[in-house]
């Protein structure tokens, strides 16, 4: 298996199920098997209750990098921490790279950067990948310092409860669960097991009775399907708009948006679902894994979620409505 760096940057447009339009798809994959190892995550709490705000479809909370405080994206499509080279640029860097994405090509370098806090969790030493993160800015008219990806909480779990904008990390007990007293919500409607392959997240389920393995992605800010699978299953989905995406170095190429009735994950089903179906295989190259699909913004949207990276379980209180 490939562990060379793979970056990818997805310059798009896509239909979210809000009917809003979401764009600026970032997804940076960092070798697994670097000699350099983060230090252990520490602090005095059960769990840390974080304010979210929304930018869009993104998740946005505000952490601390050394004495500049600022508004990150939690990111599950990202491995660690990755900064922007706005703010970063001056940072030392190391593995300087040429790297690319649909249509062209960007830069990126690694650093290492010291104490980051989330409220009263703390890391002392973190690498840290670096890149050119303003088409997010721009498109959210929002500054953005950096992306918090999985690694940061491979040693807890956390819950996100957009509809109240509130993230909770939480510290799990000698067997990998939370702490009683601490659980957001008492029951699930949904759980299912989850694979962590190089720190992305896999979920297996099926759209339209057809098998797949979903990345889990809350920078998405849409669902997306890979090509070949939408030719497979196009006579269950409507097709609703085709549209020409400008990619790195002005490249241009056709990206299609359809619904379709049956998702099913964790034996729960959703209906009426969105997606935007393109060409995947850069994304799986960027995960050293192939990638049907990828579960945005219009599926965990729709319920208040618990990821336990420790026991690899994910679990959702959903809200049901009549058209859902």
């Amino acid at each position: 298996m490939n562990k060379a760096c793979h970056f990818l940057l997805l310059l798009s447009l896509c239909l979210c199920g809000t009917g809003a339009l979401c764009d600026g798809r970032l997804i940076i994959h960092s070798a697994s098997g670097d000699k350099f190892i983060d230090t252990d995550p520490y602090g005095d709490f059960q769990t840390v209750t974080v304010p979210i705000k929304r930018a869009g479809n993104l998740i946005i909370i505000e952490a601390q990098l050394d004495t500049l405080i600022g508004n990150f994206v939690l990111d599950t499509g990202a491995p660690g921490l990755v900064l922007n080279e706005t703010y970063f640029r001056d940072a030392a860097h190391s593995d300087n790279k040429e790297v690319g994405g649909i249509g062209g090509k960007t830069h990126a370098f690694s650093t290492i950067v010291n104490n980051l806090s989330i409220l009263d969790l703390h890391y002392d030493r973190l690498k840290a990948d670096v890149t050119d993160l303003s088409g997010i800015e721009n498109s959210k008219g929002i500054k953005i310092l950096g992306l918090l990806g999985t690694r940061l909480f491979s040693k807890f779990a956390i819950t996100v409860d957009l509809f109240n904008n509130v993230l909770y990390i939480h510290k799990l007990d000698d067997k990998g669960e939370i702490i009683p007293g601490e659980r957001v919500f008492g029951h699930s409607d949904m759980k299912t097991s989850f694979k962590l392959l190089d720190d992305v997240i896999f979920i297996k389920g099926s759209v339209n009775d057809n098998d797949m393995w979903f990345a889990f992605d809350t920078g998405a800010e849409c669902n997306l399907l890979d090509y070949d699978n939408f030719k497979k299953l196009a006579r269950k989905m409507r097709v609703i708009s085709h549209r020409t995406v400008t990619g790195i170095g002005g490249s241009q190429y056709e990206s299609s948006f359809a619904f379709f009735d049956n998702l099913v994950i964790g034996n729960y089903l959703f209906k009426n679902n969105h997606v935007m179906f393109t060409r995947l295989d850069e994304v799986g190259k960027a995960y050293n894994s192939t990638v049907d699909a990828i579960l945005g913004n219009d599926f965990f949207s729709r319920g208040i979620f618990t990821i336990n990276f420790v026991k690899k379980d994910f679990e959702m209180y959903i809200y049901t409505y009549p058209d859902k």
